[in-house]
């Protein structure tokens, strides 16, 4: 075989491996819109590539893997948002993990040693509207902050 056609079959050899490496993509993705009690339309989305589910819940939505719930959340007006941010920011025994904004959110994350076991909770305003949020976990901080960093919302 000349070195010509030996050099076209390694390149057609690469370009349909590059071909078949960008159509083997894993993004995915699940949302839900709600109507919430400030007027303002929310969309949630989640990233579902790593095996998390999206549903709704009365009031609000839950991320689920497999058969655990790893966040349930619900809506909240500005005056509730401001309570739960005082509460974790001076309430005794609770750990600020992180907090910032991005993405279109202003955050708190924070644990807390509940009644219920150890809770890794987020707190969350949607920016540009009139909505918060608060989202609740008992899975361990790394699984509970991965499937809070796989949301994203938007005011539809």
């Amino acid at each position: 075989m000349s070195n010509m056609r030996k050099m076209k079959t390694i390149m057609a050899g690469v370009v349909l491996c590059v071909c078949m490496l960008c159509g083997c993509s894993t993004y995915s993705n699940m949302s839900l819109t709600f109507k919430v009690g400030t007027g303002d339309n929310i969309k949630v989305t989640l990233d579902t590539s790593g095996g998390l589910r999206l549903s709704q819940t009365d009031g609000g939505y839950a991320v689920t893997e497999g058969d655990e719930t790893v966040l349930q959340a619900f809506f909240v007006e500005q005056a509730v948002y401001r309570q739960y941010m005082d509460a974790a920011e001076t309430q005794e025994g609770v750990v600020i993990n992180r907090q910032g904004t991005e993405n279109g959110i202003t955050f708190i994350s924070y644990s807390y040693d509940g009644a219920a076991g150890m809770e890794n909770n987020f707190i969350i305003w949607i920016d540009g509207t009139a909505t918060g949020m608060v989202a609740a976990s008992l899975a361990d901080l790394e699984t509970a902050d991965r499937a809070f960093q796989s949301l994203s919302f938007s005011k539809e």
